[in-house]
């Protein structure tokens, strides 16, 4: 197999998240939200609603399994495991982008399986580079969607990656050409809810005006404080020139708890929250500050690799300390939780005052 090709590469992605330290040595900035604790609580623990209604599905809880891959035979054994566990567990998933299945019919096999196994949410992932890069147009988004039956279209951005990447595409010019494309899947093939996504860098204020005057539905921050893939990248490269200038971008991005914010002062669509979200406190901070929903990827990625059980365990783990967040700050639901006090310190305090 040529080393330099896409399905190697997906690979080795695994291979890395899998064993290396990759995630940022700065925080998500969740740290500097403080939920205010309701010494009565006036709730029932028992009967705590998490639910939400979300891109037309109804979901347990506000938790999807962030994209994580496919397009290597590797992939295809993570995707069921996660598919099997999101259907027991009535949550949402994302597939990694399918660029791989659009060069290679073969590897359709490694995303769709997950409608095999599971009913619940899923969100397809296409990259905006190569809709300049590789002219890619309606159809391509229509040939993604029908390869899982998608819910929902996740177009991710990722300048840093690919500035990174010894195969990397970065003339991200001219995106506004997706302006075009996704009013045309939606005149030609039926609207489906389409989903800016960033990758590991967060998105800005200025970011999300420009996302809403080109049409995206949603927004999932994917900021900084979880996986940084300028430190997968790293450990890809084996020029040592290379390895030091990467090295400069390990720490690179807005913050999650700090992209959420920058997000929610100018776009009023479903705000996701991904990039270090790992336990329910994560997710109820989250919330509280702005956001509709939230993913996780990387422990999900190590659990995947074991087996669906494991998944299954990690899950039911965060759902639970989402339940227990709740009924410590006295909300009864989600609904709730998104107005539940809470106060701003340190750098995400002085961060919201200058947005």
């Amino acid at each position: 197999m040529n080393n330099n090709s896409i399905e190697y590469r997906k690979l080795e992605h695994l291979i890395v998240c899998d064993h290396c330290d990759v995630e940022y040595k700065k925080g998500t900035l969740l740290e500097d939200v403080e939920l205010i604790h309701s010494g009565i609580s006036n709730c029932d623990l028992d009967d705590i609603d998490t639910s939400i209604e979300i891109f037309g599905k109804k979901l347990n809880s506000p938790l999807i399994v962030a994209a994580i891959t496919g397009g290597h035979p590797k992939a295809k054994e993570v995707n069921k495991n996660i598919a099997i566990a999101v259907e027991e567990l009535n949550l949402g998933m994302g597939v990694g982008s399918q660029r791989a299945a659009i060069s290679k019919s073969y590897l359709e096999d490694t995303y769709s399986v997950v409608r095999d196994h599971t009913s619940s949410l899923i969100i397809g992932n296409l990259g905006a580079v190569n809709f300049v890069e590789d002219s890619w147009d309606e159809e391509i988004i229509s040939k993604s969607v029908e390869m899982i039956d998608a819910d929902a279209m996740a177009i991710h951005f990722n300048p840093l990656q690919e500035a990174i990447q010894p195969e990397g595409d970065v003339n991200f010019k001219g995106l506004n050409i997706l302006k075009e494309i996704i009013s045309n899947y939606n005149k030609i093939h039926g609207k489906i809810p389409f989903i800016a996504k960033q990758v590991g860098e967060g998105f800005s204020k200025k970011d999300a005006i420009f996302l809403k005057e080109i049409g995206f539905d949603a927004i999932d921050v994917g900021g900084s404080g979880g996986t940084s893939w300028a430190a997968v990248e790293l450990y890809r490269i084996k020029d040592e020139e290379q390895k030091n200038f990467s090295n400069q971008y390990f720490n690179w991005g807005i913050p999650t708890a700090a992209s959420i914010l920058e997000v929610n002062s100018a776009f009023s669509g479903p705000i996701i929250a991904t990039g270090g979200i790992r336990t329910g406190i994560d997710i109820a901070k989250s919330i509280s500050i702005g956001a509709n929903c939230c993913g996780t990827a990387l422990p999900i990625l190590k659990a995947a690799l074991k087996s669906s059980e494991a998944v299954t365990t990690v899950l039911e783990r965060m759902i639970k300390e989402l339940k227990t967040t709740m009924f410590l700050t006295g909300c009864n639901n989600i609904n709730e939780l998104k107005s539940a006090r809470y106060i701003l310190k340190g750098d995400l305090k002085n961060w919201k005052d200058q947005i």
